[in-house]
């Protein structure tokens, strides 16, 4: 199976517009506009999984939708991607969607790192914020994967604004 871990976008800062609480932080313009660009660099890569799942928190949820839309899927919440979700979380998720070629999940850092690490067996990785990574997961369990590529956000707008001029974004080989 192909999993596709994308952190959330560019989200408002803690503080008193946002009660000084984590959940209700919304995307900020800036980071609408940008995940939009990163979601057509997707789109150009040819991604396309089969289910999109996120964590209920808004800047989450504002996220898939807006990747939902370019790839033409409908994202749902799933509770386990909340801040703290772990490789555990992530395998009874993935075992709902058996038939699933590529799953994709939305979700927070430190976690997403964490779960990249313990599916490759390997180290931390840096997930900026609208950062996609690729792997290729046989079980998901420790060292049950690997990883097949890292997108940083501005190499995914990149891919937007290429497939926008019509240079091709598929890789040579």
């Amino acid at each position: 199976m192909r999993l596709l871990l994308l952190r959330h976008g560019i989200a408002e800062d803690i503080g008193p517009a946002t009660g000084h609480r984590d959940a209700p932080r919304a995307l900020t313009p800036e980071g609408a506009e940008r995940m939009r660009a990163a979601a057509r660099g997707m789109r150009a890569l040819g991604v396309a999984p089969g289910v999109l799942l996120t964590s209920p928190l808004v800047r989450c949820r504002q996220t898939a939708e807006i990747v939902g839309e370019a790839l033409g899927l409908a994202p749902r919440e799933d509770d386990r991607l909340r801040p703290g979700m772990d490789l555990d979380a992530v395998a009874d998720a993935l075992l709902e969607h058996p038939g699933a070629e590529a799953v994709m999940l939305c979700g927070h850092q430190p976690d997403l790192s964490e779960v990249a690490a313990d599916l490759t067996g390997g180290g931390m990785m840096e997930f900026k914020k609208g950062a996609l990574a690729v792997l290729e997961v046989r079980a998901p369990r420790h060292a049950g994967g690997h990883l097949c590529a890292l997108y940083p956000p501005a190499a995914l707008r990149a891919l937007a604004a290429d497939d926008a001029e019509g240079v091709s974004s598929s890789p040579r080989r």
